[in-house]
């Protein structure tokens, strides 16, 4: 009778160990899914144009005018 006791005692307390467990794996899944969703809004977000220029602003970069680089004319040669 002890023995049965006993087993019933530990069976119960390994159920309590596998819940706590699902519930601790379930707020980490949660937190890693809201997380995910973050990243993903935020790559979305950088896609859009205003939202580059605004921080190349922020930087201190500006746009390119036309004084600002040079064109060169390569010529290709025989190479012997």
């Amino acid at each position: 009778m002890n023995l049965f006791v006993l087993l019933y005692v530990w069976q119960n307390i390994q159920m309590l160990q596998s819940e706590m467990e699902y519930r601790s794996l379930a707020a980490r899944e949660e937190r890693l899914v809201k997380q995910n969703d973050r990243l993903l809004y935020d790559i979305e977000r950088y896609r859009r144009m205003d939202v580059i220029a605004e921080h190349a602003r922020r930087n201190g970069l500006r746009r390119m005018l036309p004084g600002d680089f040079e064109v060169m004319a390569v010529k290709e040669t025989d190479v012997q």
